[in-house]
């Protein structure tokens, strides 16, 4: 790496004389001089720089999951699943085994609105009082709602008064999965009538 080779570095990452010195912990008066040709640079200075100005590796890549196809926000019912399809994610405590789903309805619609993707954490079944989750029954149909205990009941969020409570422990089911997040756009939500 040459004088050259920094400056063309420093202008391609917008950063100045001054960011390069204080980041390598040289005096910019000498990093000035070395890459005006007016003093040679010493050999703990240019392998700082190399360090400093290293391309940055390929490691960066995004991670995607799996959209698996959709999930009711309703009754309970079946929902075709379709694979393929991967979608980005950019938080990097996302479970390893999460995947995603499109919410199908309005159930849901004061928390997020119909066609939201949520991530599904399949290794996090607890149920837990205001968490949310996809919950199947034997017959294989599901839904998305919000947990509440004292009774055990799948709670709508929404602004919709024709979905009602799904009581727990009459029929068995099974929790697919906890709502880690959503990925939405930015969209007015309902309020909530009282």
């Amino acid at each position: 790496m040459n004088a050259e080779d920094i400056k063309a570095e420093l202008r391609r990452r917008n950063m100045s004389q001054r960011d390069l010195a204080e980041a390598v912990g040289m005096s910019e008066n000498h990093l000035s001089k070395s890459l005006a040709g007016k003093r040679q640079f010493r050999l703990a200075e240019m392998d700082a720089i190399r360090v400093e100005l290293a391309p940055e590796p390929d490691s960066y890549s995004i991670r995607t999951i799996p959209l698996l196809g959709s999930v009711p926000a309703g009754d309970f019912r079946p929902e075709e699943q379709r694979g393929g399809m991967r979608i980005p994610v950019s938080d990097p405590g996302t479970p390893a085994g999460a995947y995603a789903l499109k919410v199908d309805g309005d159930s849901m619609d004061l928390i997020v609105p119909d066609g939201t993707t949520i991530i599904i954490d399949p290794d996090d079944k607890a149920l837990w009082p205001g968490r949310r989750y996809v919950i199947q029954t034997e017959d294989g149909e599901t839904t998305f709602k919000e947990f509440q205990a004292d009774p055990a009941r799948l709670v709508p969020c929404s602004s919709n008064p024709a979905h009602k409570e799904i009581p727990l422990g009459a029929a068995p089911v099974t929790v697919v999965g906890r709502v880690y997040s959503y990925t939405l756009r930015d969209v007015d939500l309902p309020r909530r009538t009282l």
